[in-house]
């Protein structure tokens, strides 16, 4: 009765364990195969917490997207988004403001942002995919217009001290912010009840509306917490490299959306897995690594993430046909 219970509360579970072991498998050979081909720079100290702070840079708003792509939804403009809310935060830095005195700048930002992308698939009853799509282009454009070719490089050198170099158990603070992030959420997917109710969403929208699941609310709420997770990222990326320019952030919604997907979160809503999350995060990380390690054409890494993008949909697509 437990495992069905279980089941029943988190739809997921009844085929994690084996996507998940294979996620590991898949850790395991990546990090072989990029070991040997590097000659063993990959276990470099340097190259260890570059690995790190990336995948945790990943992991914050993967969290986020996950909620999203249960409910049903997507975020595509979370590049554009990290880009936005780094010019934010980046004039902050240049104002004068410290490390505490300018970080709700970015929680702010990013809230607002992903608030604007909630309103509009919400309550303007935009397509998910075609609101953000509309977003990126608009939060991208705002940072180029805000910048033009100026480059914001004063970060004060205590964002990187205290997100990269301060390593409490050998550990960078910036990853342990992703893992405090990551054990919230997969508490409250997995605890509480507005946590089910995103499932419900995911699974039947109407049917959920129809049991009194407050729909619209618990999407701005999943978009808004997206933002502020995006604010978290943009953050930590000014730790791990110290300048805001128009480019920050171009292609980071691929990096997010294969993580989530790899991780087994289906784009078709209702089922998803946090922990297939991390290791997703991590997968994508190691090939990221892998491609500067052993010299391969960077637009390589673009492509990897791409077909992980297509088969991760299209053993979702198989595996609804047979369910």
């Amino acid at each position: 009765m437990a495992g069905k219970s279980m089941t029943a509360r988190w739809p997921a579970l009844a085929n994690v364990s084996i996507r998940e072991l294979l996620l590991v498998l898949g850790v395991i050979v990546i990090t072989a195969g990029v070991s040997i081909g590097s000659q063993g720079n990959f276990w470099a100290a340097s190259n260890l917490t570059n690995l790190m702070i990336s995948t945790a840079i990943t992991l914050v708003p993967a969290v986020g997207m996950t909620v999203i792509i249960v409910t049903g939804g997507i975020d595509v403009s979370v590049g554009s988004m990290l880009g936005l809310v780094a010019v934010a935060g980046g004039t902050a830095f240049e104002y004068g403001l410290g490390l505490a005195a300018a970080t709700p700048v970015f929680l702010i930002a990013g809230a607002l942002l992903g608030f604007i992308n909630g309103a509009l698939i919400t309550y303007g009853r935009v397509p998910p995919v075609i609101a953000t799509l509309g977003t990126l282009s608009v939060y991208r454009a705002a940072a180029f217009l805000f910048l033009g070719n100026h480059w914001i490089t004063m970060i004060p050198p205590t964002v990187t001290e205290t997100l990269v170099l301060t390593q409490p158990l050998g550990i960078p603070v910036a990853v342990w912010i992703a893992l405090v992030v990551l054990a919230v959420c997969m508490v409250f997917l997995a605890r509480l009840p507005r946590g089910r109710h995103i499932f419900a969403i995911g699974n039947n929208e109407n049917a959920a509306r129809l049991n009194g699941i407050p729909v619209e609310r618990i999407k701005l709420a999943a978009y808004t917490l997206t933002g502020v997770l995006v604010g978290i990222a943009a953050l930590m990326s000014l730790g791990h490299s110290p300048m805001v320019q128009t480019t920050t952030g171009t292609g980071f919604e691929l990096t997010v959306i294969a993580a989530v997907v790899l991780g087994g979160t289906e784009l078709t809503g209702g089922r998803g897995s946090l922990l297939g999350t991390l290791l997703g995060a991590i997968l994508v990380g190691l090939v990221q690594n892998g491609v500067v390690l052993l010299h391969i054409q960077p637009f390589w890494s673009g492509v990897v993430l791409g077909v992980i993008i297509l088969l991760s949909v299209g053993s979702a697509t198989v595996r609804r046909s047979q369910d």
